[in-house]
């Protein structure tokens, strides 16, 4: 009996364990798909609600490195977030344990938000840190570098809608308005040229008809 109640506690500290480690990932990953959704929603990448599903956030955080780690234009976002999301595919399915792929899962992931360190530090080399931080925490760096991201966004895009108006910012209509006109005016005396030297080229044709015809009267 004595033994049983023993084992019968030692299973039951298990299976709370493991809840409770179900719970602390169940929020973990609400937490990041959610402010991954929202940073990818005002970053305009492509398929933000891959934030909610596994192996999606690496497709996203690829996206990131087009115009921070790489240069833009370089490559295609969507292009970089398919070739994580395939490698972190496949070396899920190259994992040998639990450990190795939890392991490999949060490094992929980790390398994947490089970009997006990048984006919110401004500093390749405190990306890299920032990464390494989240293997080392198990992604809870992530989730906190995704909320200040996400607030430093709104707080950019605050600054530019509510930044007063310079001397620059009235003149510049004026400057368009001046450049279309003169562009129209340049067309207008193009085609005016171009319809003058038709004029030209049929009068020369009619005088030429008209030679042609009193030679013939003359014969």
């Amino acid at each position: 009996m004595e033994m049983f109640g023993v084992f019968a506690g030692i299973a039951i500290i298990g299976i709370l364990l493991i809840l409770f480690f179900l719970l602390l990932g169940l929020i973990k990953w609400l937490l990041q798909g959610f402010f991954l959704f929202r940073t990818a929603e005002k970053k305009n990448l492509h398929l933000p609600f891959m934030g909610f599903i596994p192996f999606g956030t690496f497709y996203l955080g690829g996206q990131m490195y087009g115009g921070h780690v790489i240069s833009k234009d370089q490559f295609n976002p969507r292009h970089i977030g398919l070739v994580f999301a395939i490698a972190g595919l496949v070396i899920y399915f190259l994992g040998l344990s639990i450990g190795d792929v939890a392991i490999s899962y949060i490094l992929i992931e980790s390398i994947a938000f490089i970009g997006i360190f990048k984006a919110y530090t401004k500093n390749t080399v405190v990306a890299i840190l920032l990464a390494l931080l989240n293997v080392i925490t198990v992604g809870i760096a992530a989730i906190i570098i995704l909320f200040l991201y996400s607030r430093s966004i709104d707080d950019e895009a605050a600054e530019t809608v509510g930044a007063p108006l310079t001397q620059r910012d009235f003149e510049k209509p004026y400057e368009d308005m001046a450049q279309s006109y003169t562009e129209e005016r340049n067309t207008d005396v193009s085609q005016s040229e171009t319809g003058s030297e038709e004029s030209n080229t049929d009068t020369t044709q009619s005088q030429s008809d008209s030679e042609e015809s009193n030679d013939d009267s003359r014969q």
